[in-house]
């Protein structure tokens, strides 16, 4: 919303719930005709901070605040139509968006991660204490993925995107083939490409990039 960048949270239903994909692409198509329709162009394809109110409602707001206010009404009412049609939809179908999960599926692979970024965090006694408090965030989804991504020995390469760490292996048979394993581990989804696979993180992904590669380098 500030600066933009809607991936993390077309994520959170993406892959758990496609038609709500699909919905939410007829609803912003819808939007953007209807602003069109109104006259309501300009260059606002940004976020509030980056585009919104430094390019177009502050510098023009005086001239131009008539069409401001209907830009604010269209978005208002289609977050008003977003959020039933999304509730009712999901209630219908029951989708398992996050914080709908079933209890307990997270247990397992979370104490796991957990317990052996632990003993990652021990290994590392030089680390600061600035450093240790962010790997209590971030450690235990790195180690996490790195088990389900086949162990330090079967990874070949390691960057990231705005939200994806991108991951190519070795062998790809070693890599869990379980969606929900990854989402058990703290993911918001996976994508695999033959040996290259795209963990979808969110926007905090460079600092678990970092205890990933960690972890890699020192064979934890």
């Amino acid at each position: 919303m500030l600066i933009g960048i809607t991936e993390p949270l077309e994520f959170t239903f993406l892959f758990v719930a496609p038609p709500l994909f699909a919905v939410h692409a007829v609803l912003a198509a819808s939007m953007a005709s209807i602003m069109y329709m109104l006259g309501l162009s300009g260059n606002m394809g940004g976020g509030l901070l980056d585009n919104f109110l430094f390019l177009n409602w502050v510098p023009l707001w005086q001239n131009h605040w008539p069409t401001y206010l209907m830009q604010i009404g269209v978005g208002l009412s289609f977050t008003v139509i977003y959020f039933l049609l999304f509730r009712f939809l999901i209630l219908k179908f029951d989708f398992k968006t996050p914080g709908r999960e079933a209890e307990g599926g997270e247990t397992k692979l979370y104490s796991k991660a957990e317990y052996k970024a632990a003993k990652a965090a021990e290994k590392k006694g030089a680390a600061s204490a600035d450093d240790a408090g962010d790997a209590d965030l971030y450690a235990p989804r790195a180690a996490g993925f790195l088990e389900l991504l086949g162990g330090a020995d079967n990874i070949t390469t390691v960057n990231n995107c705005a939200t994806r760490l991108r991951v190519s292996v070795a062998d790809e048979s070693l890599v869990d083939t379980s969606d929900a394993a990854f989402k058990d581990a703290g993911a918001l989804g996976i994508v695999r490409k033959g040996k290259a696979f795209q963990v979808i993180v969110g926007m905090d992904v460079p600092q678990v990039r970092e205890r990933f590669e960690t972890m890699v380098n020192t064979k934890e």
